[in-house]
Order: C-alpha cells, then sequence, then structure tokens
C-alpha cells in the first residue's frame, strides 16, 4: 500500500470543481427541492418528534470538521409497526466524484447493489438498546456479530444481518443546502424477535453519516490500520471509502476483518425509541372469543385486541384474518369456524343459523404507488387513476417489453407510463412530474400491481367499481379505447369470465417463452405479504429465463428509479405513509381515502334492508353517492357476523362486549396509534351504524335468535330464516324464535329511536381524535358524516308492502284462527307492527 501523508490536495481538479459547485448548489437549491406538484401525502405521525444534535460537518475542501448538525425523528413514543420520518440539516452534501449533487442513493438491497457514486450518504437503522453498537443494527455490515471484536472480525455468514426480512435500513442523500430526509419502518418484536422491540426491551434508531476516513488501511503503514483522520482514499477512484460501497469493502492489510464502516460508525447518533404494547403483551390466557376474516381489518382489530387484553378485566380475542371471506362466512355459518366471522360483504343466502351484522369501522381499498421521477429522479406524491386504466393493469393488457408483439397485446402500449389515456390524466407540467420510462427500476413488470391471491371482498369490490363504469366496461368487453388499446384477448368473456370477480387469476401465459406467465403473480401470504413486497420495492414477477430448474424471484427496484403498484387495504398504506393514487367518483372528483371521504361515502350508502348492512351503489345514477364529489369510491364498512343463539353465556357477554367496547366512541372510535383506539386508515361509525352496533351486541347477549336485517324466522320457531335476497322476510308470521322481537332489525329496546338502522337521520357519533392522533388523521375531532338525506322515509314503503303482504296472506287466517289461541298470537305481533310504524297512538 502507498502512504500519503494527510491533507488535501491542493489544486485537484476535484477540489476545484468543489469549489466552482458551491455557488451552483445554493442556486440551485431551491430548482431541486421543487415540489412535483400537489400536496403530497401527509406523514402518519402520531406525536411529535425527538431532536439529537448530530455529526459534525464534514468540510472536503478543508479537510475540517464545521458545526454539528441536527437530527429529528416523529414519532419516536408509542411505536408499532409503523413508519417514522426522519429528517436532518447540517450535514455534508451528497455529491459525486466531480462534486455534483446527487438526489438519491442506491440501497444496496436493490437491483444495482451497493452504490460506487454517491459520496456522503446518509444510513439509518433500527437497532437493539439505547446505546447501540454496530452489531446491534438490523441489516448493519455486523448485525448479530460478536460485540466485544467491533469492527475486527470477519462478516457474519450470509443471511445472519437479516434473519427475520430484508433489512429496513434506509440510505439517503443530504441535499446541497445540508438537509434531508427518510422514512423508515420499524418493527416490533411481532415482526423481529431478534430485534425484540416492545415495551420492556428499548431499541434506537442510529443516522449515520458517512462522511469517509481510511476505514480500509488503504493508506496507512503498516498497511490495514484504521484512521479515520486521513481522508485520501475519500474519492480516489479506487476505494472511494465516502461512499457506500466501502461497506463492502474487505480489508487486505492482513487484519482479517471486512467491514468498511468503521469510520462512517465514528459519525453516528441514537435516538431512543419506545414501543407501545402489542397483542404478544398480553398475559397468556384462554380466549373468550374467536374471531376469522377480513384481513383488511387487521390493523384495528389488533389495537382493540391489545387494549382489551390489558383492560382491569382483561378480553382474549383469538384473531385469525388469512384465508377469505367467502371462506370465513362460510364457516361460520356452518359453525366450524370462529366464534364471529368479520366482512364486508353479506351473505345473501338464507340464514343456516341465527346472526346479526354489527358494523365495526369503515376503511378502504387503496391503490399504492412508489414512483420516481424520471429527471430529478425524486419520488412523485400525486397521481391519478381511473377505472380503465385499471382495468387494464390488471389484465395483463401492457406489452412491458419494446420487442414484444405477442399477438394477444400486439399494437398495445409498453407500460402505464406509455400509455396516453395515463398521460391526458397525469400531465407532465414545467416542474414536473417526468414519467419515468417502462423499464424503470430493473423490471420489465413496473406497472404490474402487486395484488393478493385468494377470494377476498376486496377483490370483489374493487372489479365490481370498474365493471360498473361505462368506459372500463367496454373495454373489458373487447372495445379499444380512444387511442386504440384493446384488452388482453386472453381476457374477453369468450374463455373468462371477466370482472366482477372474487379473485384474481392470470390468463395469459403467451409470449415468447412463455414469458407472460411470469410477468404478474398474484401473492398468496396475503395483505400482509403485498405490503411487505411494496416496502421492499419488490414487483411480483419471477425471471422468465429458468436457471438450474428454477425462474428467479424480481430483485428490488433501485432508488430513484421506482416503479410500483399494489393494491391493499387502506390501514396497512396510511400506516406506512404510503402514497396512495387519487380514484374518481360518479360527481367527477378525484379522491383518496381520508375520514372525510369516507365517512362522506358512508353516508352515501343505502341500508340493504334484507341484510341491514350497507354498500356503495355503485352503477346508480340517482344515488346520493352518484351526486357526492366528497366521496372515496372504494369504501368498505366493515362487519362482524354474531351469533344470536347456541352460544355459551359467558361467550355471548364477551362478544357483546367487544363489539360495544370497539363501536363505542369515547373507546374504540377514538382515532389514534395506542391500544383500544381506532387505527390510522380508518373512519368512525355514524351515530347511526353505533346505535346498530349497541343493537346486534344487545341480540348476543340475549341469545334471542335474531336475523340479519327485516329477516324473520319461520312461524314454527325452529329452522332457517326463507328471507334471501331481495326477499323481506321469512314465510311465517309467528313469534318465531325471537319471541315477539322484530328478528333482527336494529329497532330493539336499547336502540334510541331514529337510530336503530344505519342511515338514519342523526348526528354522526363520528370518532374521537385522541392527543397523539397524527395530522392526517386530525387532532381535532374527526369530520361529522352528513345526515342520511332519506333517513327513515326511504325505509317506509319496503316496510310497508311487507305489512301489506302479511296481512294479504294472513287476513283469511285471521278469519279461521280468530277463536284460537294462535290467532290471538298473531292479533298481537300485527299490534306490535302497527305500534312501531305509526306509535301507540297512531
Amino acid at each position: 500500500m502507498r502512504v500519503r501523508p494527510s491533507g488535501p490536495r491542493i489544486g485537484s481538479r476535484p477540489l476545484q470543481a468543489w469549489l466552482a459547485a458551491v455557488l451552483t448548489w445554493t442556486l440551485g437549491a431551491a430548482a431541486v427541492l421543487l415540489p412535483l406538484g400537489g400536496t403530497g401525502v401527509q406523514q402518519a405521525q402520531a406525536a411529535a418528534g425527538t431532536t439529537v444534535p448530530g455529526p459534525a460537518r464534514w468540510d472536503p475542501l478543508t479537510w475540517t470538521s464545521g458545526p454539528p448538525g441536527s437530527v429529528t425523528v416523529t414519532p419516536t413514543s408509542g411505536l408499532g409497526n409503523q413508519v417514522l420520518h426522519v429528517t436532518w440539516s447540517g450535514f455534508t452534501p451528497t455529491v459525486d466524484a466531480d462534486f455534483q449533487p446527487v438526489p438519491v442513493v442506491l440501497n444496496p438491497h436493490g437491483t444495482s447493489g451497493f452504490d460506487k457514486v454517491a459520496r456522503y450518504p446518509v444510513r439509518i437503522y433500527q437497532c437493539k438498546g439505547e446505546q447501540p453498537q454496530i452489531t446491534d443494527c438490523y441489516g448493519s455490515s455486523l448485525y448479530g456479530a460478536d460485540p466485544a471484536k467491533g469492527f475486527l472480525q470477519d462478516f457474519p455468514k450470509p443471511g445472519t444481518t437479516t434473519p427475520e426480512f430484508p433489512s429496513n435500513m434506509v440510505i439517503a442523500a443530504t441535499r446541497p443546502d445540508g438537509t434531508g430526509e427518510a422514512d423508515i419502518e420499524v418493527w416490533t418484536a411481532q415482526q423481529s424477535q431478534t430485534l425484540g422491540c416492545d415495551p420492556t426491551h428499548k431499541c434506537s434508531l442510529v443516522i449515520e453519516a458517512n462522511y469517509g476516513g481510511d476505514s480500509v488501511g488503504a493508506y496507512q503503514f503498516p498497511a490495514g490500520e484504521i484512521n479515520c483522520d486521513d481522508h485520501s482514499p475519500d474519492s480516489d477512484g479506487l476505494f472511494n471509502t465516502a461512499s457506500d460501497n466501502v461497506v463492502a469493502v474487505e480489508n487486505l492489510g492482513g487484519k482479517r476483518y471486512a467491514s468498511g464502516e468503521a469510520c462512517a460508525w465514528k459519525n453516528h447518533v441514537v435516538v431512543p425509541l419506545t414501543f407501545g404494547p402489542t397483542p404478544a403483551a398480553c398475559t397468556a390466557r384462554n380466549s373468550d372469543f374467536s374471531a376469522i376474516g377480513l384481513e383488511m381489518a387487521d390493523r384495528a382489530v389488533q389495537q382493540w385486541r391489545t387494549g382489551l387484553c390489558q383492560d382491569g378485566s382483561p378480553l382474549t380475542v383469538q384473531y385469525t384474518s388469512g384465508g377469505g371471506e367467502p371462506q370465513a362466512r362460510g364457516s361460520f355459518l356452518r359453525r366450524s369456524g370462529g366464534d364471529i366471522a368479520l366482512t364486508a360483504i353479506p351473505d345473501r343466502n338464507p340464514p343456516t343459523r341465527p346472526y346479526v351484522y354489527a358494523p365495526l369501522a369503515t376503511s378502504a381499498i387503496s391503490v399504492v404507488y412508489l414512483v420516481d421521477d424520471g429527471v430529478s429522479r425524486r419520488q412523485i406524491r400525486t397521481l391519478r387513476l381511473n377505472q380503465r386504466l385499471l382495468a387494464k393493469m390488471l389484465t395483463q393488457s401492457y406489452r412491458l417489453d419494446a420487442g414484444d408483439e405477442t399477438d394477444s397485446v400486439k399494437g398495445n402500449p409498453i407500460c402505464l407510463f406509455a400509455d396516453p389515456e395515463f398521460l391526458k390524466l397525469n400531465p407532465t407540467g414545467d416542474n414536473g412530474p417526468n414519467w419515468p420510462g417502462c423499464l424503470a427500476g430493473g423490471s420489465f413488470a413496473a406497472t404490474a400491481p402487486i395484488v393478493v391471491g385468494g377470494t377476498t371482498d376486496l377483490v370483489t369490490r374493487l372489479t365490481t367499481w370498474i365493471a360498473a363504469d361505462p368506459d372500463a366496461a367496454q373495454f373489458l368487453q373487447g372495445a379499444a379505447d380512444p387511442w386504440g388499446m384493446h384488452l388482453d384477448t386472453k381476457y374477453l368473456r369468450s374463455s373468462y369470465p371477466g370482472f366482477p370477480a372474487d379473485a384474481f387469476q392470470p390468463q395469459d401465459f403467451s409470449g415468447p417463452k412463455n414469458w407472460k406467465q411470469y410477468e404478474w403473480n398474484p401473492v398468496l401470504g396475503g395483505l400482509g405479504q403485498v405490503l411487505r413486497m411494496a416496502l421492499e420495492v419488490r414487483p411480483s414477477c419471477l425471471n422468465p429465463d429458468e436457471i438450474q430448474g428454477q425462474h428467479a424471484k424480481c430483485r428490488s427496484q433501485d432508488n430513484g428509479q421506482r416503479a410500483l403498484f399494489a393494491v391493499m387495504d387502506a390501514g396497512q398504506a396510511q400506516a406506512m405513509s404510503l402514497p396512495e393514487a387519487e380514484l374518481p367518483n360518479p360527481a367527477g372528483a378525484f379522491t383518496t381515502p381520508t375520514i372525510g371521504s369516507m365517512q362522506a361515502a358512508a353516508a352515501d350508502m343505502p341500508l340493504d334492508a334484507v341484510t341491514g348492512t350497507q354498500q356503495l351503489p355503485y352503477g346508480d345514477a340517482e344515488s346520493a353517492y352518484a351526486k357526492d364529489s366528497r366521496a372515496y369510491p372504494l369504501t368498505m364498512v366493515q362487519y362482524a357476523m354474531l351469533p344470536t343463539q347456541g352460544v355459551s353465556a359467558d361467550k355471548a357477554a364477551a362478544i357483546a362486549r367487544f363489539v360495544r367496547t370497539v363501536t363505542d366512541p369515547a373507546q374504540g372510535q377514538i382515532y389514534g396509534r395506542q391500544p383500544g383506539q381506532l387505527a390510522v386508515g380508518f373512519a368512525g361509525l355514524t351515530a347511526s351504524q353505533v346505535a346498530a352496533a349497541k343493537a346486534a351486541a344487545g341480540h348476543v347477549a340475549a341469545q334471542d335468535g335474531a336475523l340479519p336485517g327485516n329477516q324473520t324466522a319461520p312461524g314454527n320457531g325452529n329452522g332457517p330464516a326463507a328471507g334471501g335476497e331481495g326477499q323481506g322476510g321469512g314465510s311465517g308470521t309467528g313469534a318465531g324464535a325471537n319471541s315477539g322481537t322484530d328478528n333482527g332489525s336494529y329497532t330493539s329496546a336499547d336502540t334510541p329511536a331514529g337510530a336503530g338502522v344505519p342511515g338514519a337521520t342523526g348526528p354522526s357519533a363520528g370518532a374521537r381524535a385522541s392527543a397523539g392522533a397524527s395530522p392526517r388523521l386530525g387532532a381535532a375531532a374527526a369530520g361529522q358524516a352528513a345526515a342520511d338525506r332519506a333517513g327513515l322515509a326511504r325505509l317506509m314503503l319496503p316496510v310497508v308492502l311487507a305489512t301489506g303482504a302479511v296481512l294479504l296472506v294472513g287476513g283469511p287466517a285471521v278469519l279461521l284462527l280468530g277463536g284460537t289461541s294462535a290467532g290471538a298470537a298473531l292479533r298481537r305481533g300485527t299490534g306490535r307492527i302497527r305500534a312501531r310504524l305509526f306509535g301507540r297512538n297512531g
């Protein structure tokens, strides 16, 4: 190894370039930092941040250190599995070999590996303890190695530095003005057992600025000695120790260690983190009841479970979210699954057991995107999609390869970003965005979205919304769009059932090497896997070239070259601060799933009198929803199917308590990230929905045999109800199993008048905001849902008609049975109906 004396190289071309660039940096900073349009996505931050001093700023011109910088992390307490926002100032700007600004730094886990170009990058780690060593930081070069040896040891064996997941380490650039920012996902002990972050095991973030130094002993004597004060190899074209590539540089001086991270670690700063409890922290005990289904509700249910199990009188809920909602509904109705089933779509068959629906919360389907500007390489934060564009993305209708003329997609654009319809909806202005090329991210499947496999309510409602749009419906029927793009012919009705569908199933296996079958693969690990792949920026495609009998998974896309879409629930998306596409509603407005837009949509939902549930009426041009510019179109109310017969008293009481607690505006409907609160990505129930949930809980507690909506049990009180979809009730008119109740309609004794039916007139109960609620959720009370436009008036016609039908059939029976006990029972039942409709004195 050659030896150089310490000190700057006077007159070197890089230093002259650096001097010339200083003024350019200053003048260009404003232009570099111009937003790409729109307000962007608000960070989901639960509390004020923590600010600590940063490392002393390094001056590559004079080889001297300046004043310390500053680092802020938001939030830092009461954490769960979420994203934290990190900002810094007073750092050395990230530049290339010619001292020109570098806007992004490649993540070593991406397609291109360690960044060899960017000098002075910033790494951010999640680490064990409040005074961590490099061996405590997940995904570092020495995670899990011997802490006593520090950097003087070999690399750990492959895979041992990322034992649970690929690294959550983030690497980012500092702007020319010395500021920077990045988001990092943090894990609780549930996600990473090796980190083990929970209320009793402290963790921290480490922010590590690489300011160079001879961390590999390149210019030392004897060779191999670390000298962080010698910056000769910082940007020498050989070792480049001020770049992230130094982490992978092996020391060749006989010291038998490989990591070149030692000098960067000298600049690290620590920000302590505190984590809130999770369901794993609950005291081990037998569950009070079990729940299955609706992975979309997982974030909310987990927070509720955690709060309930730590109550003074603990309530333990066993929850299994996977497996699909159709399967969960079927298992519940067969009495072979959970004690309750969660669902967003009601069962339309005659009930095979007594049960009712209880609304728990409102959430939505989100289309998230991670797309970087093709010029600035900065993340784009505003994007619009419509139903036809989504239909194209979900039917393999883009070519995805410039040289591919596969018959099924012949003549179509290569990808979404080359589609004239997308470009019309998302025009490029003077300040961008500049949409990336179709091979952005090093993957041919850049705009084929990551989607969940298997049958789910999410897929059913998404494809129902798409199919209800006339333009999308015509495209799915084979009509070309105005620019000539056509449906992938493998999805024509002649060979594919079309939308709506309850599961995504790739249909096209054509192309060279049958490569279309590898471009898009719905994932079978549920919405959790969809989220994980999105956070790793890893498409669901496979390499069409077979290597040793295997088709390798597509690798993660590089920072600055990302072009990825995914479909998931709003709870997952907003917990991780992922940008959500704006989608159109029938009134012509584009919206994202906020509390206000979801509650506006919920207020527009008509009541299904048969089931007592609510859904948006896609395709109904006369509905309130069709005229509401505030409503988010993929809003869904989440329900629990509750048994009203055949459950033990203790279990019935536990289920009723759960429902009452989580739907209480003073408890489970308070917005926030803490145990027992309503998670981000969810909107609180309206007043009428809260009343409906309370009524349903009362039916469970009483085990009175109530049925959904206005359905009634047969006259003998045994067997299933006859009322299916579109029917007003059962075939009998006797008291049945409910002993004089209204058989599942929301007008029981514990329901306020006029509030027992979702959609009834009255103010919204909303959901209160906790002190720790995020800006996205609002720090004040949530927006009030609009009062229902029709209230109970719209229910009168079907009720009157049903009553007339009963009298039509029952009139002759009254004459026949007038002097019998059955006739007396019939008169009493008719009197109760009359009293409810018109009042006691009507």
